[in-house]
């Protein structure tokens, strides 16, 4: 029997033209996503209700292709639908506000006994500002300073600046000079690290989570991020791609740094907020961080709550950017051992898809106006893929493309 269903779309579905292909977009469903001509035609075909017999009957005919292939083709434009929640009574995967902690760095489930804050003398007292976020972080012991400051000292700002979220870490000795310690935001426990060494990495999440859930922001994207001439490179990528190692790479090689981990996207215009943490080494890549930031190797080393050992070095003061940069570039790297180091283009709906698969978190609701205006600011992009095994290659390739670190005149 012939197949007479149909896969009715959101009724708010919009196609956005890009180059020569599309943007799908839908308010209702808050997703937004790139297709091909050819996606996009199906689309239209399923707009305007047609059967699923009768465009894979089109598909058949105006493309020369065999039944199976075209059936694939729908299913493969339904399938991208049905996981943005643009087919009618499909739930989107919802972005939801953040909680941005790196899972090996965050605080684990704190103890049951854990006591409550009580009144404490400070051995030493400092602020941290990040984003809109300062905090005062008050120690009980100047251990405690050692370990946090080499992660976030490069944040310090003087003592009049006003704060905004207060942290005290409470110590307390046990066995052979161990110390554990209570972690407390604004009164409330918030961490515990049985050893000094776990405690540096927790903090940092601490700070981090606070600083961007109190910012107002569009998209949270996993990606580094350098300042190039006029604006900035966005390396999007999913963890164990090499993005961190890039990033931290072409800062040594002169670029300005605004994260190894996260694009914050403050506007549809695509203008990205520097994020300036420290960059973070696991003991595999201490060498090759090395290479860049020698320093590393007499910094302090940290456990993870995963484990690991790492080490955090600072971005040089003079490249840290200060200021929003817009995105100019898109690139999507890739680190496998033994392949060629190489960089091609992407179509810019492609890009946007791959672009999209590493948004983390949405701060407020997309409306039309910000997908048409997105479109637009990725009609200027240009976008890439990285494949490499060279880290050095890969910085001449992407400097070869992006132009030489530096500001515009």
């Amino acid at each position: 029997m012939e197949d007479q269903s149909t896969n009715a779309v959101v009724p708010d579905l919009v196609l956005l033209p890009l180059d020569d292909e599309f943007v799908a977009f839908s308010e209702m469903a808050q997703s937004i996503v790139g297709l091909n001509a050819g996606a996009a035609a199906i689309v239209q075909s399923l707009q305007a209700g047609r059967t699923s017999s009768d465009i894979v009957r089109s598909l058949s005919s105006e493309a020369a292709a065999e039944a199976n292939q075209a059936q694939e083709w729908l299913d493969s434009v339904l399938h991208v639908l049905g996981a943005g929640g643009m087919l009618a009574g499909k739930s989107a995967r919802r972005h939801a506000l953040p909680e941005p902690i790196d899972e090996d760095e965050g605080p684990k489930n704190l103890p049951r006994d854990m006591p409550a804050l009580t009144p404490f003398e400070p051995a030493f007292a400092r602020r941290y500002r990040l984003l809109d976020t300062c905090a005062l972080i008050r120690f009980q012991e100047r251990a405690q300073v050692r370990m946090l400051h080499s992660i976030i000292g490069h944040l310090a700002v003087d003592d009049s600046t006003p704060h905004t979220l207060t942290i005290d870490i409470v110590g307390e000795r046990w066995g052979e000079g161990q110390l554990r310690n209570y972690v407390y935001c604004d009164g409330a426990p918030a961490g515990f690290a049985h050893r000094l060494s776990f405690l540096g990495p927790m903090v940092k999440g601490l700070l981090w989570r606070s600083a961007i859930n109190a910012h107002p922001f569009l998209f949270y994207i996993h990606a580094g991020v350098v300042g190039v001439r006029d604006g900035c490179v966005l390396f999007p990528a999913a963890p164990g791609s090499g993005k961190s190692s890039l990033t931290a790479a072409l800062v040594g090689s002169g670029y300005r740094y605004l994260s190894d981990e996260v694009a914050l996207v403050e506007t549809s215009d695509f203008d990205v907020l520097p994020m300036p943490m420290a960059f973070c080494a696991k003991r595999s890549g201490w060498e090759v961080m090395a290479q860049h930031f020698p320093e590393i190797m007499d910094r302090p080393m940290h456990r993870r709550f995963d484990e690991k050992d790492v080490r955090y070095v600072a971005p040089p003061p003079h490249l840290v950017e200060r200021t929003p940069q817009r995105a100019r570039h898109i690139v999507f790297p890739k680190y496998e051992a033994q392949a060629e180091t190489r960089l091609v283009p992407v179509s810019r709906a492609d890009a946007l898809r791959n672009l999209m698969d590493e948004c983390l978190a949405l701060r407020r609701r997309l409306t039309l106006d910000d997908a048409r205006t997105l479109t637009q600011t990725l009609a200027r992009v240009q976008c890439h893929a990285l494949t490499f095994s060279s880290l050095s290659e890969a910085v001449g390739l992407v400097t070869s493309v992006v132009g030489q670190p530096g500001r515009a005149a």
